[in-house]
């Protein structure tokens, strides 16, 4: 019989990635990253506000962090410390979840609430000008000013509140009243 010394034991025992032996502090680091990674995934293909460069390239960090996790759970199941079952379920998911962020959701396009604000229609004005004032479009303000002599009074009234909101909150006179529509213009020309 061979008999082995202890630290022979403990270093055929610990599993090992290219001959460097894994610590379970280095697991939790890698699986920590590989949560994160995902999240950041997720996020910047849901995200609008994310630069598309960084939204094609984030599956592909998800995926380099995946890899080094099965690469881990690998050899940990090589030790005989991990279960194949469980190791192999993590890194099908890790596969299946990559797959999933290589097709990106499908992004409506942002329709400013300006588009309908010269409709035919005075229903859809006023909503809107109610969009363009809950939207924080500054952009339209000029717009919602000429709409404060619209022939209807609904119209007049949704930009008038839309005005009021973009003003951020102060009111300097109702549609009706000429010198509030000349300080509206003035406001916001």
């Amino acid at each position: 019989m061979n008999a082995e010394s202890p630290s022979q034991m403990t270093a055929r025992e610990e599993p090992s990635v290219v001959g460097v032996r894994v610590k379970p502090l280095w697991s939790m680091v890698l699986y920590g990253l590989l949560v994160v990674s995902a999240g950041v995934a997720l996020y910047a293909q849901r995200a609008h506000d994310v630069d598309p460069t960084f939204a094609l390239a984030a599956p592909w960090l998800f995926l380099v962090f995946a890899l080094g996790f099965s690469i881990y759970r690998l050899a940990i199941v090589a030790a005989g410390r991990y279960s194949p079952f469980k190791a192999f379920i993590q890194i099908f998911l890790a596969v299946l979840f990559f797959l999933l962020l290589l097709f990106p959701s499908v992004r409506q396009p942002v329709v400013q609430g300006g588009v309908l604000l010269a409709h035919g229609d005075a229903r859809v004005r006023a909503v809107s000008a109610e969009v363009v004032g809950w939207r924080q479009e500054l952009a339209q303000a000029s717009t919602l000013v000429s709409m404060l002599v619209d022939p209807s009074a609904d119209v007049r009234a949704a930009a008038h509140d839309a005005l009021v909101k973009l003003n951020g909150g102060v009111d300097l006179g109702a549609a009706d009243d000429a010198a509030a529509r000349k300080a509206w213009g003035a406001r916001f020309p």
